[in-house]
């Protein structure tokens, strides 16, 4: 004889004969948790009331949930942003809530493209912080809300253009010392050469590192941070002739630099 009141998990036999509805695009079925009634079988005989089902949702694990194509970066305004949400095997109901920066509340309709994967696309008409929240059985997704940062188009572009700005460097270019070099040095060619330099004493700054010859820059350097400032340098050179290396210290040239090369 059926219970006249019970509680059963999603997706499961007894939830689906309990309530469930069909997506038309495919065929498949869903059930959705909430509260059924149910008409009482032939067996129960001194039932005089429908009994009730209640499907609650399954226990669900909403970090194997992933998010493809989710805009990691400003978004123009009045665009249609697309994202995919995978199962990963979780199963259950999703739902896909977009609060714009004024506090308007939408939910997203979800395209189902296969058992695995959801579709949501998202219209950003406003400039501001958009919020994504996104649960699968009422359980909210680890990261959710998604942040969604929308500009308008002078503002991107002003973005793009702008030029990223060197920090200002503590530092002493004199305090550089170099092994391996000297003024005027003779080099193989079409073979690894290498130097040190140790800016352990020097601050904090960027190494750079350029070899010119008769026909312009050299074929190939290389430059290796080894740790605490300190930088392995690797060059070759396939002409033979003169050759002038610069090294610097953020802005200055460290002892001795420019150097000259003899390549034969």
């Amino acid at each position: 004889m059926f219970k006249s009141s019970q509680e059963i998990r999603l997706n499961t036999s007894e939830a689906a004969a309990a309530g469930r509805y069909t997506n038309n695009s495919n065929g498949e079925d869903f059930c959705i948790f909430g509260k059924y009634q149910k008409t009482p079988d032939a067996d129960d005989k001194y039932c005089t009331s429908a009994h009730q089902v209640f499907v609650a949702p399954e226990l669900t694990d909403t970090s194997r949930v992933q998010l493809l194509h989710f805009p990691n970066g400003a978004v123009r305004i009045n665009t249609e942003i697309t994202f995919i949400i995978k199962r990963n095997g979780v199963k259950g109901n999703f739902e896909v809530k977009l609060e714009s920066p004024s506090g308007r509340i939408i939910y997203v309709p979800l395209k189902i493209n296969d058992p695995e994967r959801f579709e949501v696309k998202l219209l950003i008409t406003e400039a501001g912080l958009y919020k994504v929240h996104i649960k699968c059985n009422s359980v909210l997704l680890p990261k959710s809300p998604y942040i969604l940062v929308s500009i308008t188009g002078s503002e991107m572009e002003t973005e793009f253009n702008k030029k990223p700005q060197l920090p200002v460097f503590r530092s002493d270019a004199s305090k550089v010392v170099q092994y391996g070099l000297s003024a005027h040095l003779r080099i193989g060619l079409n073979k690894k050469n290498e130097f040190t330099v140790d800016g352990s004493r020097a601050g904090n700054n960027i190494l750079f590192v350029g070899i010119c010859g008769p026909n312009g820059q050299c074929d190939e350097v290389v430059i290796k941070h080894e740790g605490r400032n300190i930088y392995k340098v690797t060059y070759q050179i396939q002409d033979p002739g003169q050759y002038i290396l610069a090294a610097k210290w953020g802005d200055e040239h460290i002892s001795g630099s420019p150097f000259t090369l003899s390549a034969i």
